[in-house]
């Protein structure tokens, strides 16, 4: 997702909001006394679109509801994005991106998977996505949330996974909040298996390994295990938040996503049972399906790209906005679509590269291969635009993995980071899709990017299975629409303001 096709879809959305609110829809309009007094739904988030792009969906599917008034908080980059009808606070101090830029970071430390990978995210990723900011960036941000929401006075917070400081505030004004995470049940409820399952049957988070998990990396497994408690949770930078919370009186470990599980608090995720490995599910956990904005068709945004895509059966490429291309891997990448253009006469290429290089692809493939710098449009809008889409190669983001499960299209994982390994592991685990760089990781070779794209976009027996199963889960999941409807509903109940009972929206919460 990028910041430019956010700013069309809001500016799409401003125009639409007054009119959607007189379409059939599951919120009930309120009666005159409801509408005297609206009630307040206040979203804190980090600004990166990897986190704030389900709240961004959610929020503007709370927006639709009359009777309610939306905040938003975040750091300032995330304000161009946020739709009129909104209101945006702004949290000061530098986001996560700043903060990590500002110390020569590009975004997070890639790393490959296997246990040296896996150490080496432990000691320099990790501890990035835990404690940012110094100590006293971190109680400043702290601060300015507590101040933020006893100014607001919320019926309900609505709380970014990772966004501890935010968390920390709710916690300490004791105010009513859920957790609206990216996440899947795997990241959020390893502590809550029985029988010590996270040691045995699942891969620990960055080791890349299988599901499930087999006999002969269990040892391998705990040994990860261990070293991610005492190198990525005791890393100086989150110890030293943690001394300075305690300092000023904040109770407790430092609360994000990858660190405690509370089972007095309802999470919200984009997974549904089906859609993730079989473990067991907290109640408190709702899976609510893959929870992405409300979108017009590529067909009438940008109806000429809708034209090119439906021409042919495509392939799109996306990496997603934090991974570029360095010489060599751009040569790697178009060598490997080189192959399989080659080998599929019949197909043609979308791909997202961040930087211009049309003078750089082979003259005999370029009326194949259409290179944008950007994505115009939400990526779910280029996914649906057409039956004939073959496959989504990325790097393994939540987003990213969501969005092709919803579009119902196989996927072509290349991970570079964290949990990218586990959803390239899922994707496979599901049958939706294959890993493109197993051997590379996190870079991509040409051959085995080229044999990966053979298994999903030829048609052998494989590649028509994955595909079929991908369209059974996109209907499972109700597709782009129903997660963020689920997620907005289930935040008006945790208020104590709605109704859970529509059929339409039945949630979507696993057994054992």
């Amino acid at each position: 997702m990028n910041e430019l096709s956010f700013i069309e879809n809001r500016e799409r959305c401003n125009a639409r909001v007054p009119l959607c609110i007189t379409r059939q829809h599951f919120w009930q309009l309120p009666n005159s006394s409801e509408m005297s007094k609206r009630q307040t739904i206040l979203f804190m988030t980090n600004s990166e679109l990897g986190q704030a792009s389900i709240v961004l969906a959610v929020a503007i599917e709370l927006l639709l509801n009359p009777s309610l008034d939306v905040h938003i908080a975040s750091f300032p980059p995330l304000s161009s994005i946020v739709p009129d009808g909104i209101t945006f606070h702004a949290i000061p101090g530098p986001s996560m991106k700043q903060v990590l830029a500002d110390r020569g970071i590009d975004f997070l430390p890639r790393h490959p998977p296997g246990v040296r990978g896996a150490v080496q995210s432990y000691r320099e990723a990790l501890p990035a996505v835990l404690a940012p900011w110094e100590p006293e960036q971190y109680l400043a941000i702290y601060e300015h949330c507590k101040g933020l929401i006893q100014e607001v006075d919320p019926t309900v917070v609505v709380l970014d996974g990772l966004f501890a400081a935010g968390s920390d505030a709710c916690s300490v004004l004791k105010a009513r909040h859920v957790i609206l995470s990216p996440l899947t049940f795997k990241d959020h409820a390893m502590q809550e298996q029985p029988w010590l399952a996270a040691l045995w049957k699942f891969g620990v988070l960055s080791s890349g390994f299988t599901n499930p998990l087999p006999l002969s990396a269990v040892l391998i497994n705990i040994y990860l295990i261990i070293r991610l408690i005492m190198v990525g949770y005791h890393a100086n930078s989150v110890e030293n938040v943690i001394k300075a919370r305690h300092k000023r009186g904040i109770p407790g470990q430092l609360s994000t996503m990858f660190t405690e599980f509370r089972s007095d608090l309802t999470y919200l995720i984009p997974s549904t049972p089906n859609t993730d490995f079989q473990l067991h599910i907290p109640s408190n956990i709702i899976g609510c399906g893959p929870m992405i904005p409300a979108f017009d068709p590529l067909e009438k945004t940008h109806p000429d790209l809708a034209s090119w895509l439906a021409a042919k059966p495509t392939l799109i490429v996306n990496m997603g906005s934090h991974v570029t291309y360095a010489a060599d891997q751009f040569y790697q990448v178009s060598e490997a679509l080189y192959d399989c253009l080659s080998c599929n006469p019949y197909i043609q290429i979308l791909w997202k590269c961040p930087v211009e290089k049309d003078a750089l692809i082979a003259p005999n493939y370029a009326s194949r291969i259409k290179l944008l710098p950007w994505l115009p449009a939400q990526p779910i809008a280029f996914l649906t635009a057409s039956n004939s889409i073959l496959a989504y190669v990325h790097h393994g983001g939540s987003n990213s993995f969501h969005e092709a499960l919803a579009a119902g299209v196989p996927q072509v994982v290349c991970p570079v980071w964290l949990d990218t390994y586990d959803f390239a592991t899922r994707a496979e685990y599901l049958g939706v899709g294959v890993r493109g760089n197993v051997t590379a990781a996190p870079e991509v070779q040409s051959a085995e990017l080229a044999t990966a794209l053979a298994r999903v976009v030829s048609g052998c027996e494989e590649a028509d299975g994955m595909r079929a199963q991908a369209r059974r889960l996109a209907r499972e999941v109700g597709g782009a629409d129903r997660g963020r409807k689920v997620a907005a509903e289930r935040i008006l109940a945790v208020a104590g303001l709605g109704n859970v009972a529509d059929k339409e929206l039945e949630l979507l919460v696993g057994q054992d």
